[in-house]
């Protein structure tokens, strides 16, 4: 039981979304409201406003119509696709707690359950912590590269926690039934092997769709990027400000 709460967990984080797309993030990026902004050394350098205006260290840019026009297609699609880094990031939380409440319907205890579940809750709250402060979305250079080194760390330490959580609180549920005769041994191994059926479907179905969810959107980055790179033949200044790199 614990091993299929982990898989599902690990197959929907935000490692596996790094690991498969090959595109780097070059500089700091911050969307707040309908704002774009590139930052350097902690510092922001370019603001793109919500009127598609762009400054570049507090001085506004002269457009034309076809500058403005490709300046506000790709700012639109930074808007759009980033914050969804976000979603993936906590689609392992939603699937753990898809699982958890299966288990504990399944033992018609729910209480038990409620020490793992504010783990959960804390996991993916820290998931979406990753990319907003104060309300303000951000994605970090070289993101991908820290999600493999200290995210991943971060990760394993807390399945730790939720692994024997989940434990414990299974044979809380265990007990109760089985003090209250409600169940026998045979009955106990019919009851798991019909629950484990039902877990694997159920993480099966969700991680597929988080597959598809993180493909579609790594698709959409790459897009960006290419845009980006057009943009920068239209609007040179900004090629010092870089924000992805294939």
């Amino acid at each position: 039981m614990k091993n299929i709460l982990i898989g599902g967990l690990l197959l929907s984080s935000t490692a596996v979304f790094a690991q498969s797309c090959p595109v780097d993030v070059t500089n700091e990026i911050h969307i707040n409201n309908g704002e774009v902004s590139v930052y350097q050394s902690g510092q922001p350098k370019v603001m793109i406003d919500e009127d598609n205006n762009v400054f570049i260290n507090g001085k506004q840019l002269d457009l034309n119509a076809m500058q403005r026009q490709a300046l506000e297609a790709y700012s639109n699609g930074v808007k759009e696709y980033l914050p969804k880094m976000a979603d993936i990031a906590s689609d392992g939380a939603s699937i753990a707690t898809d699982v958890l409440d299966e288990v504990s319907s399944s033992f018609d205890s729910k209480e038990s359950f409620a020490n793992v579940e504010a783990l959960i809750d804390e996991y993916g709250q820290k998931a979406q912590d990753k990319f907003y402060k104060n309300d303000e979305f951000v994605m970090p250079a070289d993101m991908f590269a820290d999600v493999d080194e200290s995210w991943k760390t971060e990760f394993d330490e807390a399945m730790k926690h939720v692994s024997v959580e989940s434990m414990s609180s299974l044979f809380a549920a265990l007990s109760e039934e089985m003090k209250d005769g409600e169940i026998n041994f045979t009955e106990l191994q019919t009851k798991f092997s019909d629950l484990k059926q039902r877990i694997e479907e159920r993480v099966k179905a969700r991680s597929g769709e988080v597959a598809v969810k993180a493909d579609d959107l790594c698709n959409s980055i790459k897009g960006l990027a290419q845009e980006e790179q057009e943009l920068h033949k239209a609007i040179p200044e900004l090629k010092d400000y870089q924000m992805f790199e294939i």
